[in-house]
């Protein structure tokens, strides 16, 4: 296939301006892999971006950071056994030298870029037919992992991260805020990791009641009055160890603070859509920890493949709608209303457009 071979990729530039356009084909240089997509995700990062609320990503950009495929061609110094294994894309693009690279943090690399979420237009996603990636950043998938799971996995790799980070969860009382997709596989990856007792929080019952079928012990209205007495209750009368707060805004940061014990800690997992004050007092006379998460390592996303290739991850009632790449628009709007399950996209026409 040439230079001159065109496919449709999805471009966006905000809420309403999600348009496909004719895109080359990219081609594999050196130390380069290029995937045949079969799937890529909309992530809450992608609905904060097109809304105006995302601090760091500004449209236009080539969205599909959250994908899956087969590898199509390698470059020169790549891997040619790669082709035609199913593998998933770790889009973090690490500089390798800077400090935090040198110590194995390439999450909180100096010069990190991202496949899909580019406002360069250099990195493009996958919302295509083919996205180009370098080899190291390519990472097979089990037989036992399905297309579905393997979806999901850079989208589980960041609550497996939070979980990691947050310390050793073996029998610890664990709160959620949030019941979207992060926050169901914050429940996933803090049950993998041991967690005792675990509260998911929403204002939606929808979410709430998801919450529970898939591996929460409690759920508890976000609006509700009585919101700290109602989340100790499921600990009978104790306190969180661990708050993962996937909604990331002043009343949920306040509302941690009201579940967490002293000496506890909270992980800011969602992308906060402004500046806010966290409470201070309570910070250093109780000896919180705050810890912001930030995407992932290549072995974080190792231990999300080995959830799903375990049966620990509830693909089939976590993605809620398959779109063609055609269907973008119809599939941001459907991923900005929140109150849906996972958006895929595909550029595969046997896939079909809807699983319900």
């Amino acid at each position: 296939m040439g230079t001159s071979a065109t496919m449709r990729q999805v471009r966006v530039a905000g809420l309403n301006d999600v348009t496909v356009v004719d895109s080359p084909v990219p081609e594999a240089g050196p130390d380069q892999v290029r995937v045949a997509v079969t799937y890529a995700g909309i992530c809450g990062s992608d609905t904060h971006a097109i809304a105006g609320h995302h601090p760091f990503l500004h449209p236009p950009y080539l969205p599909g950071h959250e994908l899956c495929g087969v590898v199509d061609r390698v470059g020169a110094g790549a891997d040619p056994s790669l082709v035609g294994k199913r593998v998933v894309v770790r889009p973090n693009v690490e500089c390798g030298e800077c400090v935090n690279c040198r110590a194995g943090r390439i999450n909180a690399c100096q010069q990190l870029a991202w496949i899909g979420c580019d406002s360069s237009g250099k990195l493009a996603g996958g919302m295509a037919a083919y996205v180009v990636a370098p080899a190291r950043n390519i990472i097979p998938v089990p037989d036992e992992v399905s297309d579905l799971d393997a979806a999901l996995v850079e989208c589980l790799a960041t609550p497996v991260h939070a979980a990691r980070i947050a310390g050793d969860l073996r029998g610890a009382n664990v709160t959620v805020l949030g019941a979207g997709t992060v926050g169901i596989l914050c429940v996933v990856a803090a049950r993998a990791a041991g967690a005792a007792t675990i509260v998911v929080t929403d204002l939606e019952p929808a979410k709430r009641e998801r919450a529970l079928k898939l591996g929460a012990d409690a759920a508890v209205d976000a609006a509700d009055p009585q919101f700290a007495m109602a989340v100790r209750r499921a600990y009978d009368g104790g306190h969180a160890d661990v708050v993962f707060d996937c909604v990331a805004t002043e009343v949920s940061i306040r509302q941690a603070f009201d579940v967490l014990r002293r000496a506890g800690t909270l992980l800011v997992v969602g992308v906060p859509p402004r500046a806010g004050s966290v409470p201070l007092p309570e910070v250093q006379d109780w000896e919180m920890r705050i810890q912001g998460c930030a995407n992932y390592t290549a072995a974080d996303m190792q231990t999300a493949i080995a959830i799903a290739a375990a049966g620990g991850l509830p693909s089939e009632q976590i993605v809620s709608t398959v779109f063609a790449v055609e269907e973008a628009a119809a599939a941001f709007v459907a991923a900005a209303n929140g109150s849906v399950g996972k958006i895929l996209v595909t550029p595969r026409s046997d896939l079909g457009t809807h699983r319900g």
